[in-house]
């Protein structure tokens, strides 16, 4: 599937959230990569926003770094949307 404006946005996103995690957690690139199984350059091409990642890889990458994921969606002006849970 083709990469929108949209898409490209999202992608740089989570890449940026990602590094951030994994800097903050003190790993490596190289460390996640071989917790996953795959290359240095993939985990840099994400987190420079250049993969559009699947839920599934999303939630590997997470799993690599020991977290888990929370998902929040926000309004156009940036404020989150709030859900109560039931």
């Amino acid at each position: 599937m083709p990469r929108t404006a949209a898409s490209e946005i999202h992608a740089k996103v989570v890449g940026r959230e990602l590094k951030g995690t994994r800097q903050a957690l003190g790993l490596t690139q190289a460390e996640v990569a071989e917790r996953l199984g795959v290359s240095s350059s993939y985990i840099s091409a994400v987190e420079a926003g250049r993969r559009n990642l699947t839920l599934g890889q999303l939630a590997n990458i997470a799993n690599a770094m020991r977290l888990g994921i929370d998902i929040s969606f926000i309004r156009p002006d940036g404020t989150p949307v709030r859900v109560d849970r039931a």
